[in-house]
């Protein structure tokens, strides 16, 4: 048995029709890069923002919530006096009540 070694012959340069083709895909698959790269752009560029919106808004809430608790230790302070220090309450009820002993008279400057 012999074995034969076969040559192709289309070795030949590309015709024009070929070279035309092949320039219209590579102009194909270059347009269609330009239109994927912004479709890709515009789907993470949504999340981004409502990201960057939802940290604003967590930002904001943390100071909210700092200033909140302020308030409410100096409330639980203020109550704490309250029950236990008569001097405190007496205080609070000349200053802020607009209160005096029996006999006192309160003369007020602002």
């Amino acid at each position: 048995m012999k074995y034969q070694e076969i040559q192709n012959e289309s070795h030949s340069a590309p015709q024009p029709v070929d070279r035309m083709l092949g320039g219209l895909v590579r102009l194909g698959k270059f347009c269609l890069l330009l239109l994927v790269v912004p479709v890709v752009v515009e789907i993470y560029k949504k999340p981004l923002a409502e990201q960057n919106a939802q940290r604003d808004k967590l930002e904001a809430m943390k100071v909210q919530r700092d200033s909140l608790s302020a308030q409410r230790d100096k409330l639980v302070r203020q109550m704490d006096w309250i029950k236990t220090d008569t001097s405190y309450l007496e205080m609070r009820a000349r200053d802020h009540e607009h209160m005096h002993k029996k006999g006192e008279y309160v003369i007020r400057m602002e």
